[in-house]
């Protein structure tokens, strides 16, 4: 199974200057998935795997992925927003070609999934 966004829009929760925002996914983070997240979100590109900072947070056997920012104005929240869904189906995806590559070296190996 992919690693995909469930829903559209995730879940935001806003108090005074800061919004919490919570995406749902298709399936609950195993160990392979979380790891595959885990290690594209914190790559710069796809040629620098230097650790950079970043705001997703997501645990293991739980369905979503969560970020809590500042906003510097609360009328920005919907770009922020915008953005953020942008920034995390970007690495999603990245962390679902590592996923596959994941699974098809353990499958070349004789080594069951599950």
């Amino acid at each position: 199974m992919s690693i995909a966004l469930a829903d559209e829009k995730p879940d935001i929760q806003q108090k005074g200057s800061r919004a919490n925002f919570s995406w749902r996914v298709v399936e609950p983070w195993d160990e392979r998935r979380l790891a595959a997240f885990l290690m594209v979100k914190h790559r710069r590109n796809e040629n620098d795997w230097t650790r950079r900072p970043s705001p997703f947070f997501a645990t293991l056997g739980r369905s979503h992925v969560e970020c809590s920012v500042l906003l510097s104005n609360p009328d920005s929240l919907a770009e922020i927003e915008r953005l953020l869904t942008g920034e995390l189906r970007g690495i999603l995806a990245g962390a679902d070609r590592v996923h596959a590559v994941i699974l098809d070296t353990w499958k070349s190996r004789g080594v069951s999934p599950s």
